[in-house]
C-alpha cells in the first residue's frame, strides 16, 4: 500500500471504531448495521491482500511482535476492568465501548490496535481509583503508557514492499474504491438523520470522516459527509 492508501485505512478503522462505540444506537438499523459490517470486511480485505504483497517483508521484529503481544495483554486487561466496573454500575454504554475480545485483537491492523488502546486509556483515566479493585491499578496504567509509547513508535517502521503481487495491488485498488463509495453513498447518507437526533454521534462520524496525512504531520483533503443542502439543516 502506498502513503495516500494507509491514510485513507486508518480512516476507515476510525470510523468503524465510532460505529462500535455508538453500536446501541445502530440497532433499530439493520441495513446501517449491515453497511458496516461490509466496511469491517474491505478493511480484512485491504489487510489480507497487503499482507500477500509484503509476504516475507514485512519488517517485522521479533521485538515488535512482543511488543505488539504486551500490547494486547494490556488492553485486555482495560477492557476487562472497565466491563467489570460498567457492569456494576449498570452502565451499558461504558460496557460495550470497552468490549474487546483477544481473537479479533491479533486480526487487527496496528494503527487500529493503537486507536484502540489510546481509547480504552482515555475511558479508565477517569475512574483510575474505582478500577484498582478491578485489577487495573498504577502499574497498569504505567505499563499501557510506555506500550502506547512504543507500540506507535514501532508499527510505522513497517515497510510496505516494494516488490508484490501485481493481482494483491490491482485488488486492493478494487477494494478502497468500493469502500469509498459504501462510504459515500451508502454510510453518510444513512447517518444524515444523527445529526438532528445524535449530534455527537454524527459529530464523531463526520470527525471520524476526515483523511489525516499522518506522514506529513496534517491534514490532507477532508473525505467526510457533506453538509445537507439549505433547506434541509
Amino acid at each position: 500500500m502506498n502513503r495516500t492508501q494507509i491514510n485513507k485505512l486508518r480512516m476507515y478503522g476510525t470510523v468503524d471504531l465510532v460505529l462500535d462505540n455508538h453500536i446501541d444506537l445502530l440497532q433499530p438499523f439493520p441495513e446501517l448495521i449491515s453497511a458496516q459490517q461490509r466496511l469491517k470486511d474491505g478493511q480484512a480485505m485491504i489487510i489480507q491482500n497487503n499482507q500477500v504483497q509484503e509476504a516475507d517483508n514485512s519488517g517485522l521484529t521479533i521485538n515488535k511482535n512482543l511488543v505488539k503481544a504486551n500490547f494486547i495483554e494490556s488492553i485486555l486487561k482495560f477492557s476487562a476492568a472497565l466491563r467489570a466496573y460498567a457492569t456494576a454500575i449498570k452502565n451499558e454504554e461504558l460496557k460495550v465501548k470497552a468490549h474487546y475480545v483477544s481473537s479479533d485483537l491479533k486480526k487487527t491492523s496496528d494503527p487500529i490496535l493503537f486507536d484502540i488502546g489510546s481509547l480504552l486509556y482515555g475511558l479508565a483515566d477517569p475512574i483510575r481509583n474505582e478500577l484498582i479493585k478491578y485489577s487495573v491499578g498504577e502499574d497498569e496504567f504505567g505499563v499501557m503508557d510506555d506500550l502506547l509509547a512504543e507500540f506507535k513508535k514501532a508499527y510505522p517502521q513497517q515497510r510496505v514492499a516494494i516488490t508484490g503481487s501485481k493481482v494483491s495491488t490491482g485488488n486492493i485498488g478494487r477494494v478502497y474504491k468500493s469502500m469509498d463509495n459504501l462510504l459515500k453513498e451508502e454510510i453518510d447518507e444513512l447517518m444524515l438523520p444523527f445529526q438532528f437526533s445524535q449530534p455527537d454521534f454524527y459529530n464523531a462520524y463526520k470527525n471520524a470522516r476526515i483523511i489525516v496525512n499522518y506522514s506529513a504531520r496534517g491534514k490532507a483533503k477532508p473525505d467526510k459527509p457533506a453538509d445537507p443542502p439549505e433547506g434541509e439543516k
